[in-house]
């Protein structure tokens, strides 16, 4: 019996409503009336609901969080993959008898993981056409090639293999409840037909290594008005993102390593978190940048390779702005342009978190920190986050860059209560930049390092534990403002003190 059936057994048997049975309580009781129902009548509102509102039910409280799964009388969540003890027409076969002894029940979620040649698509396809049948909301469908060895610049040197691999798909998926769709590793035509579909449905959309041109692109996003989050990671043949003002409920948009991409241009005026993470694009072009609440800026490169463009005006008009991930390059290129009167920087008044993205940290990194916040104020920043670059050499005597020298910022940190430095070794530069933190911040509460397993600064032995001991003494002797400051040392990364935007 399963436990779906079981759980409805058991609701149906508590669910009988006597004569005297009231839902009503005292005046005065403090209770959930909606909670106390009986198992079966709950199921029988979750049933009524879109999936999205379903799942949501599960913060109502203990006893309706995973209830959702069992709102349908048989199993509604499947992962469907091809397994090395089955051969391609047994798998197929077990998939096909599985669907057939299903019948149409409703669908909630499918997942199909699986790299079909040109010959098995009509498998695919039959299996997307039963998804179909059942109104699922929920798809991802990954036809990428499982890799075949951890070597990662083998991985990396077989990119345009791959791409040859990749199948071309015609996704003629229909199901109008589809509210979130997620798609890898194959080519999707010039003019996806089945998108027109889902235009008044699909929310969420997830597109990771699909080979499509920027007009395909345009052309999805014309026909599902309704879409709320775009994510774009590796799609390699895509060169620039255009979203059209018609996407106009689109609030957060994603875009990872697309390395031919050399433009993001958003007309969408409701958008409120904006990621980015590869190579900096020539030009953002965003109709609205004083909407957004959310920004993620992340070049990931160590030498210097600023693009020709207008990339960082943007920057400037973040008036609404709550937290924000930038690294090392964007830094430099402020602190560069800081200086010139026409640019016109304003503060961040409602800056409440601020990630730094340091893949070095030279001399000349400490003054563009300086720089930042000489030119950005941030009145109202509470957490600070930095990442620090993993190398064990000190790089406190190279100066890489010829870049103007900053003083040390006072008065920027009155209302800063937090403050995290990971891969925290104990370097000249990093010292300097904590004390100068630990001397400006009145109400700190916690001060936390985190330090690197297996790297050690200068001056400690070759042990993790020698290290903690010499930067926490370091630390000690440094004066602080605030007399509540802890300091907090670890060698682990405590997912409490992480940052909003410690996934992307």
């Amino acid at each position: 019996m399963t436990e779906s059936k079981r759980r409805r057994e058991s609701a149906a048997s508590s669910s009988y409503l006597g004569p005297s049975l009231s839902l009503s309580r005292y005046a005065g009781d403090d209770v959930d009336r909606l909670t106390e129902l009986p198992d079966v009548l709950r199921l029988q509102i979750l049933s009524l609901l879109p999936l999205k509102y379903a799942i949501r039910t599960g913060t109502l409280s203990s006893r309706w969080r995973g209830l959702w799964r069992y709102r349908w009388s048989r199993p509604s969540l499947f992962h469907i993959s091809s397994v090395q003890s089955l051969s391609h027409s047994e798998f197929v076969s077990a998939v096909d008898e599985f669907f057939r002894r299903r019948d149409m029940a409703r669908l909630d979620c499918l997942q199909i993981m699986y790299s079909p040649t040109p010959a098995q698509i009509p498998d695919l396809k039959r299996w997307l056409g039963y998804a179909d049948s059942c109104s699922v909301s929920d798809l991802h469908l990954d036809l990428s090639s499982a890799p075949t060895s951890s070597n990662t610049s083998r991985r990396r040197g077989s990119r345009a293999a791959a791409a040859a691999a990749a199948p071309i798909l015609e996704f003629n998926f229909r199901s109008p409840s589809l509210t979130r769709l997620t798609l890898r590793g194959f080519h999707l035509p010039s003019s996806p037909p089945s998108f027109r579909m889902f235009s008044y449905s699909l929310e969420i959309l997830n597109l990771y290594e699909i080979y499509l041109s920027y007009a395909s692109l345009r052309r999805i996003l014309v026909h599902c008005p309704h879409i709320r989050s775009l994510s774009i990671h590796h799609c390699q043949d895509l060169k620039k993102v255009v979203v059209p003002v018609s996407t106009m409920r689109l609030k957060k948009l994603t875009v990872v390593d697309c390395r031919k991409a050399s433009e993001i241009s958003v007309s969408a005026l409701g958008l409120r978190s904006f990621r980015f993470s590869g190579a900096l694009l020539k030009n953002y072009n965003i109709k609205c940048a004083s909407m957004l609440e959310d920004v993620y800026i992340s070049s990931g490169m160590a030498v210097p390779a600023i693009p020709r463009g207008d990339w960082l005006t943007p920057l400037g008009e973040l008036a609404n702005l709550k937290v924000l991930t930038i690294c090392s390059l964007a830094l430099e290129s402020i602190s560069a342009l800081g200086a010139r009167a026409d640019v016109g920087f304003r503060l961040f008044p409602n800056l409440v978190e601020l990630q730094l993205l340091m893949v070095m940290m030279a001399e000349s990194n400490l003054w563009d920190i300086y720089g930042f916040f000489k030119y950005f104020p941030c009145p109202r920043l509470e957490k600070l986050f930095f990442e620090l670059p993993m190398n064990a050499c000190d790089p406190s005597l190279t100066m890489y860059l010829e870049v103007p020298r900053e003083e040390p910022p006072k008065g920027c940190f009155s209302n800063l209560k937090f403050v995290k430095m990971n891969g925290f070794k104990g370097h000249l530069n990093e010292m300097q930049l904590a004390g100068v933190l630990l001397a400006n911040s009145i109400n700190l509460d916690n001060f936390v390092v985190v330090a690197p397993m297996g790297n050690n600064g200068e001056n400690c032995e070759s042990s993790t534990g020698n290290l903690l001991q010499y930067v926490f003494t370091e630390l000690s002797l440094l004066p602080k403002a605030s007399t509540k400051a802890a300091i907090i040392l670890t060698e682990t990364d405590i997912p409490k003190y992480r940052p909003v935007h410690f996934q992307v």
